[in-house]
């Protein structure tokens, strides 16, 4: 088919995916409200190479979406040819200056001569980008309204049909160690985990803001680099120098990189390339961890007090194994930032829950090791809440080695957020009893323990255990940090709970109480609860199930005991396991530079 008629269906047909891939997004009404009295003048440098058509349709969407700010435009020639002198010319007037140098010399060297030209706060833009409306104002409002340590902004990029080209950088470590990566490639602009904005462990080159403040401290762009790379060490160096970079998705640009580009190199790419990891090997390819070891748990509310007293639990038998270990409690989801300060010559620190994941992995871009200790996937906690889950996933990020409660958390972690798990705790409260032990039970009428129901479930129990000759006593908190002790002290018969819990702490802490236990099934928790051995799974919907299990328990004192024993066993056994396999978990994960 000719290029003509292929452009004159391919122009139409991206534009309406375009549409379609956008849909919705935008720049909110308060970033905007925000930029109309905080407006700062920009100078927006623009490096060029033989790319007249690119370059003119990317100065046209500037002066369309920039015309409320004062702004100049720095192109620097890197083509050097006099034939496309002269073209360049006829771009220059108004607030478009061109710099022409004598020789060809590399992108690097032409963003900086571009910089080094500017007055203002600098925007570095690529030729091939087409700037979309609101983009200046959400980058401006991210550098200086977000949290002052922050100097480069990073927007969102697509390609011409809304498909996303950069979400942020992030390094490949498990995927393709050689490599840092952009988020998100290939999904909709309106994929909610890419429009989560947070700290970008770089850059991208093709579109930045850089705070003047920064400038002055990072200067430009090493040189050494001719193509690749250099933009990832730009950020890489403002993290190490206080300065922070961030990525804000409401910013947003149409970026013509190729959508099929891959990862073949030339000479001069993988010459970047060695440089680069000349420079970042030890710390990156060759981070490891001296003994002696010392371990910082980090928990936030969002931990239950059933996971925080595991959590304590598990830092005392680390500190007993040998590897000294204390928990801190931030008071809110989000970073603390005195804990990042105080945490950020630490060991290994430890990820309770999703509310402190901004914390450890800020206190450990350059020093220790970001351990994430997975209570589940947590964003399946607020199915009534989409931003929230976005927003978890969004924290859950690669340069974290995780620790996943059974094998159903590392799956939906893969799925989820594509990071591998590399090992697994089976979480379980500390059993201080000899698991083959028998519990006395209470004299008289028999009594069924029950956990965690609402009100509808307590009426529908209260007649089945009654009209069993049964008693019920309700337990209304399952994520109680006393709730193996509650259970213990009322020696039930049986222990019966209807809900799914996202791991098996509440489960095994309800076996270890001595009692036979009904719940119900659960993929989350199957490797450990296992329906005939050490418990009685149920249909919670049937009444007549239900029931069958109660009778099986209360009328068959064999059947009763026989659960009550291997659901005694199993949590102590859990419990022996947690105790022991944590601290070498943690001792691989310090010594493997992974």
């Amino acid at each position: 088919m000719p290029s003509n008629v292929v452009d004159r269906v391919r122009g139409p047909l991206a534009h309406r995916l375009f549409q379609l891939n956008t849909r919705g997004l935008g720049v909110r009404p308060e970033v905007l409200e925000w930029a109309s009295t905080h407006r700062r003048p920009v100078s927006i440098v623009i490096p060029s190479y033989n790319d007249i058509a690119l370059l003119t349709e990317c100065l046209a969407s500037i002066e369309r979406t920039c015309s409320a700010f004062d702004y100049e435009v720095i192109v620097v020639d890197d083509y050097c040819q006099p034939e496309n002198s002269e073209r360049l010319r006829a771009l220059e007037g108004g607030r478009v200056q061109v710099i022409f140098k004598e020789r060809r010399q590399g992108f690097a060297v032409s963003v900086n001569v571009g910089m080094a030209a500017a007055a203002h706060d600098i925007v570095l833009l690529n030729s091939d980008i087409v700037a979309q409306d609101g983009w200046l104002e959400a980058l401006q409002y991210a550098a200086y309204a977000r949290d002052e340590r922050i100097g480069l902004v990073s927007p969102k990029l697509v390609y011409p049909d809304g498909r996303i080209q950069y979400g942020g950088t992030y390094y490949a470590r498990v995927l393709a160690p050689q490599w840092f990566g952009h988020f998100y490639v290939g999904s909709p602009a309106t994929r909610p985990v890419a429009n989560v904005p947070g700290y970008n462990r770089s850059i991208s080159g093709a579109c930045v803001y850089l705070r003047r403040e920064a400038y002055e401290v990072l200067g430009g762009l090493d040189e050494s680099y001719w193509l690749g790379f250099e933009d990832v060490d730009y950020g890489l160096q403002a993290w190490q120098k206080g300065i922070r970079c961030w990525y804000e998705p409401q910013s947003l640009l149409i970026h013509h990189e190729s959508a099929s580009r891959g990862y073949s190199q030339g000479k001069r790419e993988l010459a970047s390339m060695r440089h680069f990891w000349e420079r970042w090997r030890p710390l990156f390819l060759e981070r490891t961890l001296p003994e002696p070891l010392r371990a910082d748990f980090v928990i936030s509310p969002e931990s239950t007090p059933v996971w925080r007293r595991y959590i304590e639990q598990q830092a005392e038998a680390l500190t007993a194994a040998g590897i000294p270990a204390t928990v801190h409690l931030q008071d809110a989801p989000g970073k603390d930032e005195a804990l990042v300060d105080e945490l950020a010559d630490a060991s290994l620190v430890v990820c309770g829950d999703w509310g402190a994941a901004e914390t450890v992995w800020l206190a450990t871009l350059h020093a220790g090791k970001p351990v994430y200790l997975l209570p589940t996937v947590e964003s399946g906690l607020h199915p009534e809440d989409p931003a929230l889950q976005s927003r978890i996933v969004a924290g859950y990020r690669p340069e974290f080695d995780y620790i996943a409660a059974n094998r159903w958390g590392a799956d939906q972690l893969r799925a989820e957020a594509a990071w591998e798990v590399r090992h697994r705790v089976v979480p379980a409260l500390a059993v201080t009893e000899d698991a083959d032990g028998d519990v006395e039970r209470q004299p008289g009428v028999a009594l069924v323990v029950a956990v965690g129901l609402g009100e509808a479930d307590r009426a529908r129990i209260d007649a089945l255990v009654y009209g069993r000759e049964a008693r019920v006593h309700h337990i209304a908190d399952a994520d109680a940090a006393d709730l193996l002790e509650q259970v213990r002290e009322l020696r039930p018969a049986a222990v019966l709970t209807l809900d799914e819990y996202p791991n098996s702490l509440v489960p095994l802490a309800l076996m270890a109480a001595g009692a036979a236990y009904i719940g119900t099934p659960n993929p989350r928790t199957s490797w450990e609860v296992l329906d005939g051995y050490n418990a009685l799974l149920v249909d919670r919907h049937s009444d007549e199930a239900i029931g069958r299990a109660l009778d099986d328990v209360l009328g068959d004192a064999e059947v009763r005991a026989e659960l009550a024993r291997n659901g005694r066993r199993s949590a102590v056994r859990a419990a022996q396991l947690a105790a022991a396999e944590l601290p070498d978990v943690l001792r691989s994960i310090a010594r493997v530079p992974v």
